[in-house]
C-alpha cells in the first residue's frame, strides 16, 4: 500500500479558520480522488480503499457527520 496521489497548491478562496480551509481543500481535491479511483479501474486495478488524509480533527468530524457536529455558532 502507498500513496498514488498527491496534491498541494495554494487555495484560490480567502478563508476565517483553518477547519474552513480544510474543508475548501478537500472540496477542490475531491475530483481528482474520484477521477483517479475510476481512471486505475479501467485500467482493470481494483481499488480496495480509497483513503483521504488531512490533519484537522474537527474538519473530519465535520465531514462524517455533516451539521450534526457544528454547535450553534
Amino acid at each position: 500500500m502507498g500513496l498514488v496521489h498527491g496534491r498541494s497548491l495554494k487555495q484560490k478562496l480567502n478563508t476565517k479558520s483553518s477547519t474552513e480551509a480544510e474543508v475548501v481543500g478537500v472540496s477542490e481535491y475531491m475530483p481528482y480522488n474520484i477521477w483517479m479511483v475510476n481512471f486505475l479501474g479501467k485500467q482493470g486495478y481494483k481499488v480496495s480503499e480509497n483513503v483521504l488524509m488531512h490533519d484537522n480533527k474537527i474538519t473530519m468530524k465535520l465531514e462524517i457527520n455533516g451539521r450534526n457536529s457544528c454547535t450553534g455558532n
